[in-house]
């Protein structure tokens, strides 16, 4: 073979190489898409995205206000290979009580994605929110397109984002629980027509009735803040509670971890030997304590999210003389909690999940203060997507254990020394669920506002 032959020979296949490999490249850029997005973490002039993608990319990210179509951000980013292909990014400066969309887009392709949020106000302002709890991995209920439909300020998930039930192989589990839960496209679409508030319980942190004993602890937390938007956590430390708090308008709300913490009481036979904790330390339960005399002497309502029952004692109808799971099997912390409130005369109540139910007291069931003193109004919404379940009690309004259901909270402040609230549970279908007699279950109350000090 000639020389000049075999040169063309090594010609043709040098560019059949390079050709398949920029092919490869092309193909590799165009593939790079966006699989889903959060946002959350709002408050009156910030918030957080939340931008998982299936690979290491650029993309562009785009902020408008939603009335005018004023673009008011606008930047191009990189996706590392670090953290699942997840990127959280803050963006501030903007207007209080105002709409925005947001959009992100990969550099190389058009497969564009995005979503709303309305920013908060530090001053009266009345607005809605959903929350609700337990949920199949990957639900693709149209429960979520009914919450959508009610147009929240957020939609707050009070724990069981998911059913893992993590105890092992911990990282990778908690990424594909995440990205499962996330591009469910009934789900999708809901947390992009509004922010996401989420608070984890047992199924979601860890196995059933998880506790601080969880050998994935400090890997469901480190998953937690890279694929979830949140409020600055109080703790630092890698195995410390994702207990945060944020204001909306003249309401504070106060989500408290007492599942990575919980320590368990010790029991002979139906004798409690040794008191449990759920806030597991005098630190985490000492910030819960001067956060809400501080939301006080601001002037707040506190919204204290509890994830499970704290409705239980002896002569209830659920009572179980060696819980350990519900606040019924920590009397103990639970009375200095209700002292604390008496005392300091916090305005207060309690939204609550675990329990597959929608249920509401209007605090004749829940003072637990020595002597009394402290009825605290609290409200049970779930399950969103899995079987009914009831749990504590009793309570004033009823309860229903209908599969598919969620709550809606109602918050009108227009400026003077109270604020009024209406709660009420809906199901699947957008109907108000009703309790055992076909009654509605709902309760509207006003709070007076305390003095700012």
């Amino acid at each position: 073979m000639s020389s000049s032959v075999v040169n063309l020979v090594f010609l043709s296949v040098f560019l059949i190489f390079y050709s398949c490999n920029i092919h490869r490249s092309i193909s590799s850029d165009h593939d790079f898409k966006i699989e889903y997005l959060l946002a959350g973490s709002v408050t009156h002039n910030s918030a957080d995205l939340i931008i998982k993608a299936n690979k290491r990319g650029t993309i562009k990210i785009k902020l408008l206000e939603s009335n005018s179509g004023t673009i008011v951000y606008n930047t191009t980013m990189t996706i590392s290979d670090s953290l699942d292909f997840v990127l959280k990014h803050s963006i501030s400066n903007l207007k209080s009580q105002t709409l925005y969309t947001y959009q992100v887009q990969p550099a190389t392709n058009a497969s564009m994605l995005g979503g709303r949020f309305t920013t908060f106000t530090d001053k009266p302002f009345s607005y809605k929110i959903a929350f609700g709890s337990c949920l199949e991995t990957g639900s693709k209920s149209d429960i979520f397109l009914k919450i959508k439909q009610e147009n929240p300020l957020f939609f707050m998930i009070t724990g069981d984002l998911h059913y893992e039930n993590i105890d092992y192989n911990c990282t990778p589990r908690f990424y594909k629980a995440y990205k499962k839960t996330f591009t469910s496209p009934q789900q999708a679409e809901a947390y992009r027509s509004t922010p996401l508030v989420y608070l984890w319980d047992d199924h979601d942190f860890g196995p059933n009735n998880a506790d601080g004993s969880n050998p994935c602890l400090k890997e469901a937390r480190a998953a937690y803040t890279s694929h979830i938007p949140h409020y600055p956590l109080t703790f630092y430390d890698e195995t410390g509670p994702i207990s945060q708090t944020f204001n909306a308008g003249r309401v504070q709300y106060v989500l408290t971890d007492l599942r990575s913490q919980k320590v368990r009481p010790v029991f002979n036979d139906c004798e409690r030997i040794k008191p449990g904790t759920n806030f597991g330390s005098e630190d985490h339960l000492n910030w819960f304590f001067s956060t809400l005399l501080k939301a006080k002497n601001d002037g707040k309502v506190v919204a204290w999210v509890s994830s499970y029952s704290y409705i239980n004692a002896p002569g209830g109808v659920n009572y179980i003389c060696t819980e350990s799971d519900n606040w019924g099997g920590y009397p103990e912390e639970r009375k200095r909690i209700a002292n604390f409130i008496k005392d300091n005369k916090i305005p207060l109540f309690i939204l609550s999940g675990d329990a597959h139910m929608v249920a509401i007291d209007d605090g004749r069931h829940s003072d637990y203060a020595t002597k009394g003193g402290a009825p605290i109004r609290v409200f049970h919404a779930g399950a969103i997507d899995s079987d009914g379940s009831y749990k504590g009690g009793p309570y004033s309004e009823g309860y229903s254990i209908t599969p598919g259901q969620y709550g809606v909270m109602e918050v009108t402040d227009v400026g003077s020394n109270q604020i009024c609230f209406k709660w009420y549970g809906k199901n699947k279908t957008g109907q108000i669920v009703k309790n055992g007699q076909g009654k509605e279950i709902g309760l509207d109350f006003c709070v007076a506002l305390p003095v700012i000090k």
